[in-house]
């Protein structure tokens, strides 16, 4: 029997066309384009975020664009990069902000026992502006490019090739790990990772990058209003009292909480 002239079979998906080295190899050019977008601008123009955004888009979103239209592969199919939910959505945004104290704590501690390097604090002060155009580009590279380009790397292609290989536990630590590493701040390392075990998790309970990627820019957002309202460039370790260890052990708990609820729906 002929086949039907009309018929098109479905365009195989990134994960079972590529092999597995073949898609570690995807996200160590990812990185480097990153790297070497970021590198370039920071060498011609300085700054802080416009590096950030140049390496997002020129070093991550644009081979990526170019690499999936070549491969018939599409965000929403094989990065999980889709609509989600409303109640995904905000139980995910929930879950990031509740996470803030408890990795706070944790970057306090790395702070202490791994102070930054003098010549990163005097590149940090050199390069924070509290001015509009700089504050525009922290909002768009570091609230909106850099989330998502992070959680392409880490979450939608690390994450899930090591959870193909060894499980979705693996897959979470693992991802974290790198992902706390390649931000070259070991003073705060510890608070890198368990944002990272934080994502990684809503990532594996919610099987949505779109998730992650709001809860990383609501992170990111903070995080950088915090910055810019203190204009703290000595990095110095702040004071702790006993409403930050309350405020730590209380998220924790809606932390977890949230985490079991998201977790069970899942399943």
């Amino acid at each position: 029997m002929d086949q039907d002239p009309l018929y098109h079979p479905p365009a195989a998906d990134l994960w079972s066309a590529w092999s597995r080295p073949r898609i570690l190899g995807l996200i160590l050019l990812l990185g480097a384009g990153n790297f070497f977008f970021q590198s370039l601008v920071f060498l011609v123009a300085g700054g802080m975020f416009l590096p950030v955004l140049a390496g997002a888009i020129g070093g991550v979103l644009v081979p990526l664009g170019i690499i999936f239209k070549r491969g018939g592969f599409t965000p929403q199919r094989d990065l999980l990069l889709g609509p989600v939910s409303p109640a995904v959505l905000t139980a995910s945004l929930l879950m990031a902000a509740a996470a803030i104290a408890p990795t706070s704590l944790l970057a306090e501690l790395s702070l202490r026992l791994h102070p930054p390097d003098p010549r990163w604090i005097k590149f940090f002060s050199d390069n924070l502006e509290n001015s509009p155009v700089q504050i525009a580009l922290a909002a768009v590279g570091g609230v909106i490019f850099a989330p998502l380009v992070e959680e392409i790397i880490f979450r939608g292609l690390l994450q899930r090739l090591v959870s193909r290989t060894w499980g979705p536990w693996p897959g979470i630590i693992v991802s974290a790990l790198i992902f706390g590493l390649v931000h070259g701040e070991p003073w705060f390392l510890f608070g890198l990772i368990g944002v990272g075990l934080v994502l990684g998790y809503l990532f594996e309970a919610t099987g949505s990058l779109s998730a992650c990627w709001a809860a990383h820019a609501l992170h990111n957002a903070v995080s950088l209003v915090i910055l810019f309202a203190r204009q703290d460039t000595g990095l110095q370790p702040s004071p702790l009292h006993l409403g930050d260890w309350l405020l730590a052990t209380g998220s924790l708990a809606a932390l977890v909480g949230l985490g079991w609820w998201m977790g069970k729906l899942r399943r």
